[in-house]
């Protein structure tokens, strides 16, 4: 039967069904029935080992498992269970031995693992038996493979310090096995057990420290761990596998965790630090095992947790680690040996029997029942163990064990109860100082040794207790020169003990036992060299081995030259007269062969363990090099006398023996049992032997072999964990009859065990107790020597006594006994070199002492803000109060602020902001229709020679027109308002989304919906890290000060009660005993605690101050001396001369009054009654009795003034005690005030503390995932900034779609207006019909050339068959015949003007025509465009869209991790609301922690809302009664308008009589009156000619001021640079003058009032010049004419004023050249789109107002759009300063843009006002205001402030200047923008100001103050955007140039009253208050 399991095995464990497991013992397979709890048993084929077993995981084979078995054929078994049949037979893989298999996915493949020596690995098609692939793997053992689950091709192996990466390949040459070895790089080499292949071919696997390590390409790509750097488990990974995207691991340390991978995947450590930090999502702790193998119990089922664990430590278990529910509990299934089985023993009267592991545990068996009995846990790790037999103890259950503690322990086994017995520690002994290796019992049970590492034998003498126990008595130890191994004692000496040592050394001692106590009185020492023999073993294999192969040599040779005779001799025989030289016949042709030299080991080998032998020699087996062999030894032999050969074993070690008779049995290191027959003639004869195969062949090491007490039964185990009961068949020896197990004895008490690693040992305890013997005996005699110096001290001082008697000149000197100064210097020599050697024996640890103060220093000390302290009561008995310990912030923390703050303002721009495109349509007021009776002229050519009747009917009909239009795009307009009664307001409608979006809808940061803030970044969480830090460290801070405060308060105090209780003794002094009333005790001050700070000062000097020559006198001891040198120090620091005058004690009168009255004869004073009827006895003052004595010597007056200055002398007593009563008793009541604040303070501070540890752990997650973070946002931002680009586009494309559509109509537009002008050009004309004919003929577009032929007569036919159908429909009008006529000749009697015209106009008609044409074409360009953008913009989309995705998928990740930081919260009972019926309200955790503030919010919009209810149903009613009188006025309007217009019809009917249409009545008026103008042909074609001439001269002159222009710009760059240069020296002069600011602000010693008015006028000059070259310079830049601007530019009077004649507008723009200075130069010419829009929209609103009527709404925005852009860029470029100065030129340009008969509805103020506002647009954009004067305006607005205060006399104005500026900052910060706010300019105009006062003190400023005031205004108003930066700049700033203007000049004031009197001034006077 076996009991054991080899469970340190790896994988040693496989499920053939739910219900059995297989695991290996030895050479056998177990089958272990989990139900039943039965073990079967299976013997390999080849009893050589076996090498592994597995299973295949495939669902086709769960009926197969697979044995790989050892031997000299290797093969690998597939059996079928439960039949056991052998399937299929793997031959030829290894060698010798298999480590390891494993089957693939697919489980069609197996992989087998060849050891020692070829290391081949081989794939197998395993249901075929045949190999796929084989390679050779590593040079050492391989562990582990493992099939890739996803790759078919690809495997893994690993093992000791390497991992192989495989793939199966096809090459040119066929399927070939590659394998990569994986290089470990910079991480140290690691055995590894486990590893996984990713579907990415990405490798996980384990390592020696626990961690997990990630392997690409064959490289470490990084190594993954806990946060913190703790590994993953904390001994090596046995398991890995993957599921679900999580990762679980299988740790030795007994763990099971599961890991997210795809953080992993995530992760990119920086390329210095490989190491990933992360938590397991879950973990199980199994127990204490040692997990080395796992199998799930339903492998195929998905819902199924469970599996059979192996336990290193000795067991299998049943465990759970379902992540879905709760666990089941992991429980036990198997127990057994865990490791190494040291020895085992057999009960001496009982079938049991005991084993010892190597980790000190002991397991009882019984043997019969076949089950385990008892398991305990030793607290060391076991060595021997020995069960004393019955002639030892009576009871047969007493057991004696040794530990590698050195401790010898002695238990008695109570097996009075079968099923629970227990084992009880009798005593323990401790006698060795290292490990135990071994404790035998001489046969006859009278000694025990035990032998250790300490190279020391304990001996022990056996006996009889009074329970009838053992007694273990210590007799002592022998000491060796080596460590003992093993022993044998005597067969017939039971005193003589053998003893082996590890080092080969073989020792005989005789112990001798009549050892009494005064021979172990000092030590247990006992070793006698008298009774020792010894000898060394040495080495003589190597040399048995020589002669061994000579012998085998000369037989050999012998054989060979015995062969050469026979042929000699049959040589001889043939020829009988042949002479051989027979020694060259018989001569050897080989040569000798070298022989190899002898081989000693260097180290000796251990002897395991030996025996006497029957010629009384000893036999000894030796390990190493050596084993194989039995040496006999005798001593005085150099070497062994014998040697015997263990045959087929000469290479392995014996590690047991048994003898039985003639059988001699053998435990061998190979794990097998042989059983040698023992010849009696001749003992070492070993011929006849059997050898049994059981335990592992490798490990399977058998120390110890047992037979139970019947002789039946044999034992054996091994290092395997295996223990093997066999039943013996042979000779029996029967040692002992079989009872009954006795329970303990009555009288029993447990012994105390040693579990103190330092606990001294026997013969420690000896020593330890002879050196407290001569202590005690050296202090009696130091004691009786300092007796004898003390009666010598008497008599010296005695003599000193008598000398100091003397006279002085009779004292006898120091000087005067000696005898000569070289004793004293080579006494003070003695002492210098005594000191300087005991000064350098202590430098080291002085040096070392300074080292750990500063260490200690620094870690406790340094960075608090104050050592703690804590101030007791003077009076109470509670105990004191004490400050809170907090550390500083330290001096970086401010740097720390301005980093984060500066990294938040660069994280400002890292989140996402999506375009928004947006297209405001404005609505567009429609033109009025064109004025046609003008025939297609200029209206402003004709209108000057109007009469005024017909002047004021034109306007009259222009203002009916515009009035028309704009009441109908009013109507339009109103209409469009009018909103829909099925729909709600858009307006509604947002706010109800966005209520529905926000409003009580709280998204729990745990819910899938919640979506993280952008701005929860890392630098955020840091600054909240940071703030929290410092309000802790301000809280904590301010109460320690209060407490510092009080201590000082205290330090007063006590000051105070000593002086009074100094004044309270002295008149103790003078007031009798019975009338002192002393002080109530008063608690001192500890200064240890109150004070701890002055411990921290070192008083110590080098040498204490103290001489040679002070010590050679002998006057002092060096304490004495050393506190002298301490009183002097304390004096020399708090003494003075004054303090030192004599008259400081009581008073002079005082005491001479006390002597005087003689109030020391009076016990106690009277009583005032009794005083005062005592007074009244005296005589008065005017008796001179009163004054004498009287016959008893009595003197009144001298009784009434003793009596009086007794009196005044108890009052002050009482006084001082009332004083000092209630200083303490305020102290105290302030002490219990500050008690109680600590509470709150401690308990705020340790809530913030948790507080501020959940933030980190928030910081360390975001720390963790930031570079995660940061890269998904910045694919994010590239993915959006695409799609935002192409969007660009997109509207790009579409505003030049809109614009070409816009351009078509306007084409439209033109043809229609080029149509309508000829039409009614030619109204009425006699050739009507020709013309229209010429003007109607189409326009063809050129088609391909063909030929000449062809397009002629394509084009001539066209033309002929249009001319043809003209004919048909046009004939002239005025004739009554058909006669055709020619539109290529002019007819008779049409004006040559109008015949032209009509081609011209044609021309013009066809180019609108074929532009159009061209437009359209380009429409349906753009149109394709942008399908196909759209396209490309629709993936963009999604893409940026999955990004986005992914970004806010890992930030809720993140959120997921920061949701299980633990936060601490305190709640009440009354902030709890249950919302479900229950008893228990405790468990809190699903509960959700609400803002009271939102709760009370959205109550408050409830409210809101209910009101917002009310007041609609309120103007519901109101607007329906408005809607009813609405009703009635219509009804009434109605009527209204009808009676109006039959007013209107009879008045037309009175005055025309008919109906008649006034627009149309005048426009025939005004046709016919123009027509009359312009009949005259001679004058129009004088005023033609006339004009023409203009047009020339015009054209001269242009050109040569072209010429003109283009020299004076050449000239005026050259200026320009010479103006420049002027201007850099300038500047440097401006520096030169700010250096010598100094000097210039004294006003009395320079008058530059002269030199500065003749500057301004230099600079007023400079500003023209450069005002006109700037003008200049810009209009040739844009090549547009200079304007003429006011005055300076006034026009000629004399020149003919310029008439347009065009329909539309130029669109080239004209620029007003004094619109740009140098700085628009310099800048871009155009502002941005959004300010664009926005004076776009003002303009085109305008012009709608002005001419919306007269024109069409595309033309008011044609006008607008050119107009905005003018105006923008002169607003843009000029900042506004110079908008009133060029009004008039922008007016006339403008005239230029929009059409006079439009501008003429414009007034000149009308533009002034748009432009203004225009300018309001730029102002309100970028700020640009008056800098100067609003700083000035907000500086008196602070004086008018402090005056206010002043007059109302708040007090708490002190610092006047500090208040201006606090003042001004707080205005500053809400008007002007950041930038300008912290600008140098702003800063100058500021000091300037402040300079203007001269008042103005900057040294007063405090600038944390106001920064600290500032910053608080801002958070009172909102301004989230000012911080603390800018402030303190901005403030330092003005503060340093302020000082620097006023070089601490002494104020002009006169006083400080003069502030006290100016604040009582009236509000009219002028300047500060000061």
């Amino acid at each position: 039967h076996s009991f054991g399991y080899d469970c340190k095995r790896l994988f040693n464990l496989v499920m053939v069904s739910d219900d059995t497991l297989i695991f290996v013992s030895g050479n056998f397979l177990n089958y272990f029935n989990i139900t039943r709890q039965e073990i079967t048993f299976q013997e390999t084929v080849f009893g050589c080992g076996i090498g592994f077993i597995t299973k295949n995981e495939h669902p086709d084979y769960t009926d197969l498992f697979t044995v790989g078995e050892n031997g000299p054929t290797p093969t690998i078994f597939i059996y079928e269970y439960p039949s056991l049949q052998v399937r299929v037979k793997l031959r030829n893989a290894a060698k010798s031995c298999f480590t390891t298999g494993a089957y693939n996915g697919s489980g069609e493949l197996f992989a087998s693992q060849a050891g020692y020596p070829d290391f081949i690995i081989t794939i197998w098609r395993w249901e075929k038996a045949e190999i796929v692939l084989r390679s050779k793997s590593f040079q050492s053992d391989i562990l582990f493979v493992h099939f890739s689950e996803h790759n078919p091709i690809l495997l893994c192996s690993s093992g000791l310090s390497h991992i192989k990466f495989w793939k199966m390949a096809n090459t040119f040459t066929g399927l070939k096995l590659k394998g990569d070895l994986g290089r470990f790089g910079k991480t140290d080499f690691s055995d590894i057990y486990a590893m996984y292949m990713l579907p990415d071919e990405n490798v996980i696997s384990g390592c020696d420290w626990g961690n997990m390590l990630l392997w690409q390409a064959g490289l470490i790509k990084f190594e993954i761990c806990r946060k913190g750097r703790k590994p993953c488990h904390t001994k090596p990974i046995t398991r890995i596998t993957m599921k679900n995207g999580e990762v679980t691991t299988v740790g030795m340390d007994g763990y099971v965790r599961m890991w997210y991978w795809e953080t992993v995947d995530l992760a990119d450590p920086p390329e210095d630090d490989l190491f990933v930090e992360i938590d397991p999502i879950y973990e199980f702790k199994i127990s204490d095992v040692e997990l080395r193998c796992m199998q799930k119990i339903l492998p195929f089922d998905e819902t199924d947790f469970t599996y059979y664990a192996q336990d290193g430590n000795g067991g299998i278990w049943f465990c759970d680690i379902n992540t879905f529910d709760v666990p089941k509990e992991p429980r036990k299934l198997y127990s057994c040996v865990g490791g190494k089985v040291l020895t085992s023993q057999m009960s001496p009267v009982s079938p049991h029997f005991l084993c010892m592991s190597e980790d000190g545990k002991v397991f009882l068996y019984n043997y019969e029942e076949q089950r385990l009995m008892l398991e305990k846990h030793f607290p060391s790790d076991g060595v021997d163990m020995i069960w004393l037999d019955t002639n030892v103890s009576v009871y047969g259950t007493e057991i004696i064990a040794g530990f590698k503690d050195g401790i010898v322990r002695h238990m008695f086994l109570d097996m009075s109860n079968p099923e629970r017995p227990t084992m009880k520690r009798v005593r323990a002994l401790k006698a060795h100082t290292s490990p135990v290796t071994r404790i035998s019992v001489n046969p006859k049970g009278t000694l025990l040794v035990s032998g250790s590492d300490d190279k020391s034998m304990f001996i022990y003498t056996l006996g009889k207790d009074e329970n009838q126990l053992v007694d273990m008595l210590p007799l002592g130890f022998i000491q060796f020169k080596a460590v003992p191994n093993c022993f044998c004692w005597h067969d017939v000496e039971p005193k003589v003990v053998l003893v082996g040592c590890k080092s080969g050394e073989v020792y005989e001692y005789d112990i001798r036992t009549d050892i009494t106590k005064e021979d172990t009185y000092l030590s247990y020492n006992i070793t006698e060299n008298s009774r020792m023999r010894s000898t060394r073993f040495t080495s003589v294999k190597s040399f048995i081995r020589r002669e061994i192969k000579r012998a085998q040599a000369k037989k050999r040779k012998e054989k060979k030259r015995e062969r050469k005779m026979n042929e000699i001799e049959k040589l001889k025989k043939a020829n009988p007269g042949l002479q051989i030289d027979m020694e060259s016949a018989l001569a050897d042709s080989e040569p000798d062969e070298e022989e190899e030299a002898l081989h000693i080991p260097p180290v000796p080998n251990a002897v395991i363990w030996l025996r006497y032998t029957p010629r009384d020699t000893i036999w000894v087996s030796m390990a190493g090099y050596d084993a194989g062999y039995i040496y006999e030894l005798q001593f005085g032999l150099a070497e062994p006398l014998y040697s015997t050969l263990i045959k087929n074993a000469d290479d392995i070690e014996i590690h047991s023996y048994y003898v039985v008779e003639d059988f001699l049995i053998f435990g061998m290191f190979n794990g097998s049992l042989r059983i040698n027959r023992v010849d009696p003639e001749d003992f070492t004869d070993l011929s006849e032997y059997r050898v049994y195969p059981m335990h592992d062949a490798i490990k399977g090491t058998i120390p110890s072999i047992k037979f139970s007490y019947d002789g039946a039964h044999m034992l054996s185990v091994g290092f395997d964990g295996n223990m093997f009961l066999f039943s013996w068949d042979g000779p029996r020896v029967q040692l002992n009859s079989r009872r009954d197990p006795p329970s303990l004895p009555p009288g029993f008490v447990m012994g105390k065990d040693v579990t103190d690693p330092d606990q001294p040992t026997l013969e420690q305890e000896k020593i330890n107790a002879e050196l407290r013997r001569q202590e005690e005996a050296a202090k009696a005699h130091d004691l009786d020597v300092l007796q004898k110096i003390g009666v010598l001290q008497n008599e010296y001082f005695d003599i000193i006594r008598r000398n100091d008697e003397l006279p002085p000149p009779l004292r006898a000197q120091d000087t005067d006994l000696l005898l000569d100064n070289r004793i004293t210097k080579q006494i003070q020599d003695e002492l210098q070199a005594e000191l300087d050697d005991v000064r350098e024996d202590l430098a080291y640890d002085l040096e070392f002492a300074q080292v750990g103060h500063k260490k200690l220093f620094t870690h406790f000390l340094k960075k608090l803000e104050h050592i703690p302290f804590t101030i007791n009561p003077l009076r109470s008995t509670e105990p004191g109060l004490a400050t809170i310990r907090v550390e500083d912030l330290g001096e970086e923390y401010e740097q720390i602020k301005l980093d984060i703050e500066e990294r938040l303002k660069m994280e400002q721009d890292m989140g996402l902001h999506d375009l928004v495109v947006a297209d405001v349509e404005e609505d567009a007021m429609g033109a009025p229709p064109p004025e046609t009776f003008f025939y297609g002229r200029d209206p402003k050519s004709i209108e000057p020679r109007f009469t005024r009747k017909m002047m004021r009917l034109l306007i009259r009909y222009r203002k009916r027109q515009m009035y028309e239009v704009r009441r109908i795009f009013d109507w339009d307009k109103l209409e469009r308002q009018k909103p829909d009664p099925n729909r709600n307001h858009p307006d509604d409608d947002a706010q109800i989304e966005l209520a529905k979006r926000n409003l009580g809808d709280f998204k729990l940061k745990i819910g899938s919906d919640y979506e993280p803030k952008a701005d929860e970044t890392l630098t955020a969480k840091y600054i909240e890290v940071v703030q929290c830090r410092e309000r802790y460290f301000e809280m904590v801070n301010n109460f320690n000060q209060k407490v510092m405060s009080l201590r000082q308060q205290k330090e007063i105090l006590m000051d105070f009660i000593n002086e009074k209780r100094e004044r309270l003794a002295v008149i103790h002094g003078y007031i009798p005993e019975q009338d002192r009333i002393p002080l109530d005790p008063i608690a001192e001050t500890d200064m240890g605690l109150e004070y701890p700070e002055l411990n921290l000062i070192e008083h110590c000097t080098p040498g204490c101050g103290v001489e040679i020559d002070q010590i050679l006198t002998l006057e002092n001891t060096v304490d004495e001396l050393i506190t002298d040198q301490a009183s002097m120090i304390s004096m020399s620091k708090g003494k003075s001369l004054f303090s030192m005058h004599a008259l400081e004690g009581p008073s002079l009168h005082e005491s001479t009054a006390f002597r005087v009255l003689g109030i020391s004869e009076m016990e106690r004073s009277l009583p005032p009654d009794d005083l005062v009827q005592l007074i009244g006895t005296y005589p008065p003052f005017s008796d001179v009795a009163y004054f004498e004595q009287d016959e008893n010597e009595r003197c009144y007056f001298k009784e009434e003034t003793r009596h009086r200055w007794l009196v005044n002398l108890l009052v002050e007593q009482r006084n001082i005690c009332m004083e000092v009563d209630e200083a303490v008793s305020q102290f105290d009541k302030m002490l219990a005030k500050l008690k109680v604040s600590r509470f709150h303070v401690k308990l705020e501070a340790d809530f913030m503390a948790a507080f501020m540890i959940s933030l980190n752990q928030e910081l360390y997650i975001l720390r963790d995932s930031e570079e995660i973070e940061t890269k998904l946002l910045q694919i994010a931002k590239g993915a959006m900034a695409t799609r935002n680009e192409l969007q660009v586009v997109i509207n790009q494309t579409n505003r030049q779609l809109d614009e070409l559509r816009r351009n078509i109509e306007k084409l439209g537009e033109q043809i229609a207006a080029l149509q309508l002008l000829f039409m009614s050009t030619i109204k009425g004309h006699k050739f009507f019909d020709f013309l229209r004919r010429i003007f109607k003929k189409k326009w063809r577009p050129p088609k391909v050339a063909k030929g000449d032929d062809e397009s002629s007569s394509s084009s001539e036919s066209s033309s002929s068959s249009e001319e043809q159908e003209a004919d048909n429909k046009s004939m002239d009008s005025m004739d009554m015949t058909t006669i055709r006529l020619d539109e290529t000749t002019c007819p008779t009697g049409l004006d040559r003007s109008v015949y032209d015209m009509a081609f011209d106009m044609r021309s013009d008609r066809h180019e609108l025509e074929r532009n159009q044409r061209e437009l359209q074409r380009d429409v349906e360009n753009k149109r394709k465009e942008i399908a196909e953008m759209q396209i490309k913009m629709k993936f963009h989309e999604e893409m940026y869209q999955q990004k986005k995705n992914a970004l806010m998928d890992f930030r809720r990740l993140r959120q997921g991790e920061i949701n299980k930081t633990k936060l601490c919260v305190i709640l009440r009972m009354d902030q709890l609301q249950h919302f479900y019926d229950g008893d228990d309200y405790r468990d809190l955790s699903k509960a959700v922690l609400f803002d009271a503030n939102m709760l009370v919010d959205l109550r408050r919009r409830a409210d809101q809302l209910n009101e917002e209810t009310q007041a609609t149903k309120r103007w519901h009613r109101i607007n329906f009664i408005h809607l009813r009188r609405m009703n009635s006025d219509i009804k009434f309007m109605r009527f209204e308008i009808t009676r109006l217009e039959e007013e209107i019809k009879q008045a037309m009917m009175k005055k025309f009589g008919i109906i008649v249409n006034l627009d149309e009545l005048e426009e025939e008026v005004l046709r016919r009156y123009i027509f009359d103008l312009e009949t005259n042909a001679e004058d129009e074609l004088r005023a033609l000619e006339k004009e023409y001439n203009e047009r020339q001269r015009e054209l001269a002159r242009c050109q040569e001021e072209l010429v003109l222009e283009t020299q004076n710009n050449t000239d005026k760059v050259n200026i320009m640079t010479v103006l420049r240069d002027e201007k850099n020296v300038l500047n440097n002069i401006l520096d030169l003058q700010e250096r010598n600011y100094a000097k210039w602000t004294d006003s009395k010693a320079l008058n530059l009032s002269y030199d500065i008015e003749k500057l301004r006028g230099i600079e007023n000059s400079l500003q023209q010049q450069i005002e006109c070259l700037e003008r200049e310079i810009c209009a040739l830049r844009l090549k547009s004419k200079p304007l003429q601007i006011n005055s300076e530019y006034q026009e000629d009077p004399h020149k003919t004023p310029h008439v347009t004649t065009e329909i539309m507008p130029n669109d080239d723009p004209m620029v007003c050249p004094a619109i740009l200075n140098v700085d628009a130069y310099m800048l871009p010419p155009m502002p941005d789109e959004f300010i664009t829009d926005r004076v776009h929209t003002i303009v085109q609103k305008s012009f709608y107002g002005f001419f919306g009527r007269h024109t069409t709404p595309e033309n008011v925005r044609k006008f607008a759009q050119r107009s905005s852009l003018y105006l923008c860029q002169a607003a843009y470029s000029f900042h506004g300063r110079y908008t009133d100065r060029i009004a008039e030129c922008i007016t006339e340009h403008l005239q230029t843009i929009v059409p006079k008969k439009y501008f003429i509805m414009m007034s000149a103020d009308d533009l002034r006002k748009l432009f203004n506002e225009v300018v309001a647009v730029f102002d309100y954009e970028r700020s640009d205001v008056n800098t100067e004067e609003l700083i000035s305006g907000i500086f008196d607005h602070a004086k008018e402030s402090l005056c206010s205060k002043v007059c109302v006399g708040d007090s708490d104005v002190v610092n006047r200047t500090h208040y201006i500026v606090v003042h001004m900052f707080k205005e500053l910060i809400e008007i002007l923008p950041l930038e300008d706010f912290q600008a140098e300019e702003t800063a100058r105009m500021i000091v300037d100001v402040l300079e203007r006062e001269p008042m103005v003190d900057p040294r007063a400023i405090d600038v944390e103050k106001l920064v600290k005031s500032t910053l608080q205004h801002a958070h009172e108003n909102l301004l989230d955007g000012i911080t603390a930066i800018p402030v303190r700049r901005l403030g330092s700033s003005i503060q340093r140039d302020l000082i620097k203007r006023r070089q601490y000049k002494p104020p002009a004031c006169e006083s400080p009253m003069s502030v006290r009197i100016a604040a009582k001034k009236g509000a009219n006077s002028t300047g500060l208050p000061f």
